[in-house]
């Protein structure tokens, strides 16, 4: 067999093998492996299916494809794992592949009804919302988060809204930070309602941080929102897109929350100036998903292009390397 044959044969195994272990991640994580794996440093797996009330051999399968991608390494015979050389990225980046196979998997695993457009039609596309809240959630946490707090470090705070809220995982940081703050958390979705009732509850918050269900894009005032004066949004903020709709979306913004200072807005755009090949982390996933919803994303530039527009000037800002193409505004009414 000729080189080139071999390398095509590594390739498609490799493509293959990628999306297996992908799923794997993600369940490593859910069920807890991931963790057991970063904190004890090596994991033997019939004791942990026994604690932990796992089918073993299933089990198994998971470490396997792990293994495949060097996330672990097995011992000869099976019964115990360690991290591997890709451990430490794939732990880094695991809300990633949550939010690949278990918040948008149906997505993936049904695309060509997606594409044809007699099955373009109705509810179409179907999102775990629980799942994305969570993988949103670590998501923020590991790379949104740091610069965040650097940009509300020195901000008199009295009330938050978070649009988009999900988990109310920053919510729930936030009130544990500044014990001053109240925190009202904004989300459409009731699964990711749910997700954060069960945050707040844990955390014993209830008295500080509110939930609302209500639609981001089609805020009304109401008495909770008068006095907020700080409002975030992050990884949602795509979402008001195209031009006309964020325009409108952050001047009703100003109306639907008067005493607004400062909004801290965070997102992912779209690439701009790669090939197929160049890709990053998590981009190729996002602009596909969103591409199969039929729905806009922005470049950089198109978000800086709005904010005059919209009533709000750019008062401070961080760039972020992953996600590719995100950023962190700190905006103030112009």
């Amino acid at each position: 067999m000729a080189t080139t044959e071999l390398d095509e044969a590594r390739y498609c195994a490799d493509t293959f093998n990628g999306a297996i272990a992908s799923a794997a991640i993600s369940a490593a994580w859910e069920l807890g492996l991931l963790d057991e794996l970063e904190q004890q440093g090596v994991v033997d797996i019939a004791d942990y299916a026994r604690r932990h009330d796992t089918h073993p051999e299933a089990l198994l399968t998971i470490v396997v494809a792990l293994s495949s991608r060097h996330v672990v390494d097995l011992d000869a015979d099976r019964t115990t794992a360690k991290p591997g050389a890709g451990f430490r990225s794939a732990y880094l980046t695991k809300g990633f592949f949550h939010w690949l196979t278990r918040g948008c998997g149906e997505l993936f695993t049904t695309l060509p009804t997606k594409i044809k457009n007699a099955d373009r039609v109705g509810t179409y596309v179907r999102r775990d919302a629980r799942a994305i809240s969570v993988a949103c959630r670590n998501i923020a946490r590991t790379f949104f988060d740091p610069p965040f707090r650097e940009l509300i470090d020195d901000l008199d705070i009295g009330t938050v809204a978070d649009l988009g809220c999900g988990s109310a995982d920053r919510l729930v940081w936030l009130a544990g930070l500044r014990p001053e703050i109240d925190a009202i958390g904004i989300d459409v979705a009731e699964g990711a309602i749910a997700v954060s009732k069960e945050a707040v509850a844990q955390a014993g918050l209830e008295e500080r941080v509110s939930l609302v269900q209500d639609d981001v894009l089609n805020l009304a005032p109401r008495e909770e929102y008068a006095d907020v004066d700080l409002v975030t949004c992050f990884l949602m903020g795509h979402d008001f897109w195209p031009r006309e709709n964020c325009v409108r979306t952050l001047r009703r913004l100003r109306t639907v929350f008067p005493n607004v200072k400062n909004l801290v807005l965070g997102d992912t755009c779209r690439s701009t100036g790669l090939a197929g090949p160049d890709y990053p982390m998590f981009s190729l996933g996002f602009e596909t998903v969103h591409g199969v919803m039929d729905q806009f994303l922005p470049s950089l530039d198109e978000w800086t292009s709005v904010l005059e527009e919209s009533g709000w000037r750019c008062a401070d800002r961080r760039m972020i390397d992953l996600p590719a193409f995100s950023f962190v505004y700190r905006l103030t009414p112009a």
